[in-house]
């Protein structure tokens, strides 16, 4: 009786880790990879209902970038200054966001230098 009391035992054991061992759920599906977010800001070029034309100045070098619209912006217009959000997606640049540049985004021209007129030394002041 012994013996098959423990081999009952042993059964059952079997029995639950088996079922306790299918009991998993299935890993959750992987997510496509994230497309990071990127700005820039530039002043505007053109605007269309699908293209965005933008001017950036990086290192003091001028660059044109165009941006595929997905809903239009009226409210833009050329020579604005923009800050705009994208992401690229199949090899162009999905304009997400538009807002105002802030004035720290829009570079100054830079102020030539002018030419100094000859001062007087500023020794003593000159006597009759």
């Amino acid at each position: 009786m012994k013996r098959f009391g423990a081999m009952a035992a042993g059964l059952i054991w079997i029995c639950f880790t088996l079922a306790f061992a299918a009991d998993k759920t299935p890993p959750a599906p992987l997510l496509p990879p994230r497309v990071p977010e990127m700005s820039t800001a530039g002043k505007v070029l053109e605007v269309s209902d699908k293209v965005l034309k933008i001017e950036r100045t990086l290192k003091e070098k001028v660059e044109t970038m165009e941006f595929s619209l997905e809903k239009s912006f009226p409210d833009l217009k050329v020579g604005d200054q923009i800050k705009v959000s994208y992401r690229e997606k199949e090899g162009r640049n999905i304009l997400i966001r538009v807002a105002p540049a802030k004035k720290t985004a829009v570079q100054k021209p830079k102020k030539e230098a002018k030419p100094s007129s000859p001062a007087m030394p500023q020794g003593a002041p000159a006597t009759k």
